[in-house]
């Protein structure tokens, strides 16, 4: 087990050296351009001239003096892994809420983070939400040096609820560094955004809250019932846009790069949408979470052709937050709770990933390979099969979220006892 040098600490969702470059990039270090890993599918090979992450860290605009926390990430480390066999390596820690994830074509991780209440900020009594701005962008690179390459993102808390929204998720497509922000308050909330330099603002591609003023409705009273909540997405390259699901709609909206937004596919009836990926058919794959309150197997895996065109393709889950598939065209689901009659019905650490098999036209959930997962909320498997899952992404204290690797799942057959996580985080 490596531990790593630390360099910055800091219903629910109804959501390798390191390269990647703008223009705004350009003009500050002159070879650049990606290619990022396609999500949860494989990695593309990047340009021979692309400039790593390092290097765009080293801008003196982006440097901080940190402090190298080794005696902190020693004991959390150490206590989240409990033994070198336990079958996983901890790539990413003191995180705050870690979502969505992806990987550059070098080995680079990169990790949205939704944020935290800010140190010392007190909660507002009643129904309400409390704001800040600590949302975002983190990356990791293949010698296990971390940076926030991009922070002060809007993040919103609802104390009645515990429910959270921030930074959702990261993808690439032409050469640029996209960020998804999910429901809040501020210029940045409900957005796609172009990272196109870390030493100032993000730019607004699309806004997804217009677009859901624009398709609102009155209520009773004659006031706009504003619905919309971004979860996460996938790049469309051949139509320069992005397939994204609206946890809060039953939508998966086509947006542009070009800042145009429209419906995709409607599956009103299937809420809450959560994670999407493109399948080895080249279909898309969808997360439909289930609406509150959560009972098990009341959870599912939809399908979308070409044409926005809604079948089933897995059923009998519970809570699926998001999906991907491995080299082999094997489907992977995590489940973020183990539903259970409570009064809080987000409690404990039951999450699990589960591997399906192929039955007829669609899949069936096949073996449980990890258990014991503390609100996991994002999947990702790379090139070489390597699994990788955010925990501690919802319902969890300041700096406990992780991102997981665990290397030899693809090997595990119907046999073998899942893993359990043990997990020294409250």
């Amino acid at each position: 087990m490596e531990f790593l040098v630390q360099r910055q600490r800091g219903g629910l969702f109804g959501r390798p050296s390191s390269r990647f470059s703008s223009p705004a990039l350009k003009s500050i270090r002159r070879e650049r351009g990606t290619a990022l890993a396609r999500r949860g599918v494989t990695a593309r090979v990047a340009d021979e001239k692309d400039a790593t992450i390092r290097e765009v860290l080293r801008m003196t605009s982006i440097l901080r003096a940190r402090t190298i926390a080794w005696v902190s990430a020693i004991l959390l480390v150490a206590g989240a892994c409990g033994s070198a066999d336990s079958g996983f390596e901890v790539v990413l820690d003191g995180l705050n809420e870690p979502r969505g994830l992806w990987i550059l074509a070098d080995g680079t991780l990169c990790v949205a983070e939704a944020g935290r209440l800010a140190q010392g900020q007190d909660v507002k009594e009643g129904p309400t939400a409390n704001l800040s701005e600590t949302g975002s962008v983190s990356c990791v690179d293949t010698d296990g040096v971390s940076e926030r390459i991009i922070e002060q993102l809007p993040y919103v808390f609802y104390n009645v609820t515990d429910v959270s929204s921030g930074p959702a998720d990261v993808a690439e497509m032409g050469g640029e560094l996209y960020l998804l922000t999910g429901e809040g308050q501020g210029d940045f909330a409900r957005k796609l955004l172009t990272i196109t330099d870390p030493s100032t603002p993000p730019e607004v591609t699309a806004d997804l809250l217009a677009y859901a003023i624009e398709a609102a409705q009155p209520d009773f009273f004659d006031e706009l019932d504003i619905i919309s909540n971004p979860f996460a997405m996938i790049p469309d390259p051949p139509n320069e846009r992005f397939l994204v699901t609206d946890g809060a709609t039953g939508h998966v909206l086509a947006v542009g790069t070009d800042g145009d937004i429209r419906v995709f596919s409607d599956v009103t009836g299937h809420e809450v949408l959560t994670g999407i990926t493109r399948g080895p058919d080249g279909e898309v794959y969808l997360a439909s979470f289930s609406q509150l309150p959560h009972t098990a197997g009341d959870g599912a895996v939809l399908r979308l052709d070409a044409d926005g065109l809604l079948s089933v393709a897995a059923e009998n889950l519970t809570t699926p937050i998001d999906l991907a598939f491995d080299t082999s065209g094997r489907l992977y689901v995590i489940e973020f709770i183990e539903a259970k009659e409570t009064d809080h019905p987000y409690r404990g650490k039951t999450g699990r990933l589960i591997r399906l098999r192929p039955q007829g036209d669609g899949w069936i959930p096949d073996q449980v390979l990890v258990e014991g997962l503390p609100f996991p909320t994002a999947l990702l498997i790379d090139d070489d099969n390597r699994v990788y899952i955010s925990v501690h992404g919802a319902f969890s204290s300041p700096g406990s979220g992780l991102v997981l690797r665990f290397d030899d799942l693809e090997q595990r057959t119907a046999s073998d006892p899942p893993l359990g996580f043990e997990d020294a985080a409250p």
